[in-house]
C-alpha cells in the first residue's frame, strides 16, 4: 500500500467524485489511485482554480471539495 492508496481509500469513503489538481510529479501516485477508484481527476491552469472550483464543488454538493497542488518553486 502507498499514500495515493491511503489517500484514494478516504476520499472514497467521503464521496468525493471529483479531484482538482495542478499537475505535478510528487502528487502522481494521488492521481493514479484515484482515477483506479473512480475519481475524476481534472487538470487545471494554476493552483488556485483548483481550489476555488474545490470549493465550489463543496458548496454546491455538500460533498468535500478536494485541491491537489504540488510543490511550487523554491
Amino acid at each position: 500500500m502507498n499514500g495515493g492508496q491511503l489517500i484514494a481509500e478516504v476520499l472514497i469513503n467521503h464521496g468525493v467524485r471529483h479531484l482538482y489538481t495542478l499537475s505535478g510529479g510528487h502528487v502522481a501516485p494521488i492521481y493514479v489511485e484515484a482515477e483506479k477508484s473512480g475519481i475524476e481527476v481534472i487538470d487545471v491552469r494554476h493552483e488556485a482554480t483548483a481550489v476555488f472550483a474545490a470549493d465550489a464543488e463543496a458548496r454546491l454538493s455538500g460533498i468535500p471539495g478536494i485541491a491537489v497542488v504540488t510543490a511550487g518553486p523554491v
